[in-house]
């Protein structure tokens, strides 16, 4: 009976990525370019935001630390034409495609040398 179970929910499962996989939409060069560049501009903010909260010591400061950072985030994702929903998804391809990850990382690494 455990088995028929464990066996069911690893078939359901399966199904569940198959379809979320194939709901994610074909992602082109502009778009990974756009996410590289919203991924730099997002871990910088979310650094200063964390250098920014080490020198707070109240919860009134904390929270409106925390709701700057909200915005901040927010208009990345604006600034960069990318939603919040879709930059999740391109995480998970990266996270899954190693092709795409590679493309990624040299994005990156091109936008973060030209920073310096």
């Amino acid at each position: 009976m455990i088995g028929r179970v464990v066996a069911l929910a690893i078939l359901l499962l399966a199904g569940f990525v198959a379809s979320a996989r194939a709901q994610t939409a074909p992602l082109d060069r502009e778009e990974l370019t756009r996410y590289a560049r919203a991924y730099v501009a997002l871990d910088a903010a979310r650094q200063a935001f964390h250098e920014r909260i080490a020198r707070i010591h109240d919860d009134a400061g904390l929270a409106r630390a925390r709701a700057e950072l909200d915005a901040e985030l927010a208009q990345i994702y604006t600034e960069h034409a990318i939603t919040s929903e879709r930059y999740g998804e391109i995480t998970l391809l990266i996270s899954q495609d190693a092709a795409v990850r590679g493309a990624f990382e040299e994005l990156v690494s091109q936008l973060r040398s030209t920073a310096e």
